[in-house]
């Protein structure tokens, strides 16, 4: 049986590897985290790398989850009172200075990612994702024209094309702004309300306030407000139907 104190020790063993092994990544990229260089930076034998991690796949994983944690950790540097399309450019910004500070962590923290859907390179569930948390709060505020997954999606790409892009060949400091704030306007333009110009209808933007908004209208029971959810996350073929549905609802709510 392993005892409190076995297990804080393994903790801090694991601690110290992955740190090794990000400051390993971030000097010369993921080419010098080798196990050797590992085990030399953290300390310890190469064996304890392979009982804690199993295999250099297993530390790769482990490393980008850590990466991602403290990323998610560090990077939500947008005051929540904030206007919030002010916030997620903030966030956005973040986002592209970190990519471009640290691209092997970068890298490797998102082709991780990408190999292993919901593997160690997750980050764990008590940390939100801060984009998600961002556009969450553009949806709340009822002018996002999109759902929030597909403007998430969007705008993860964007970013990462960015940072790419940027990567590949030397970028001064009015090359990154300029790409970076122009790539973002053009998002933005699409699926924020009064961004740009707009084929989505009107209505979009109340549907998916209500959908963000849905778990806080308390006075609604949790059955209305599943039925709530239900009409909103309809698709485009029946949106027609669903406002006048939410009208109708909306009225008989308010009558009593």
């Amino acid at each position: 049986m392993v005892t409190e104190e076995e297990d804080t020790q393994r903790h801090r063993v694991r601690e110290t590897i992955l740190l090794a092994a990000s400051e390993l990544i971030a000097e010369g990229g993921a080419a010098a985290m080798t196990t050797r260089a590992v085990a030399v930076r953290a300390g310890v034998q190469a064996p304890t790398i392979y009982r804690l991690f199993e295999d250099k796949q297993g530390l790769v994983r482990a490393v980008a989850g850590y990466v991602l944690e403290t990323y998610a950790r560090s990077k939500d540097v947008a005051d929540d009172d904030a206007d919030p399309v002010t916030a997620l450019r903030v966030a956005w910004r973040a986002h592209i200075d970190f990519g471009l500070a640290n691209p092997g962590l970068y890298l490797l923290m998102n082709d991780a990612t990408r190999a292993n859907r919901g593997a160690e390179a997750s980050p764990p569930s008590d940390i939100p994702d801060v984009l998600t948390v961002r556009v969450r709060a553009v949806a709340a505020a009822g002018v996002l024209l999109v759902t929030e997954e597909r403007a998430v999606d969007l705008i993860r790409a964007a970013g990462d094309g960015v940072i790419r892009s940027l990567l590949a060949s030397p970028a001064d400091a009015e090359r990154v702004s300029t790409l970076s704030d122009d790539m973002l306007n053009a998002i933005l333009g699409r699926i924020v309300e009064g961004r740009g110009e707009t084929s989505a209808r009107p209505v979009d933007a109340l549907l998916i306030q209500l959908r963000a908004v849905a778990d806080e209208l308390t006075d609604l029971s949790a059955a209305e407000r599943t039925l709530l959810r239900e009409w909103v996350s309809r698709g485009d073929a029946g949106r027609g139907s669903v406002a006048r549905d939410v009208a109708a609802f909306g009225s008989r709510s308010a009558g009593g």
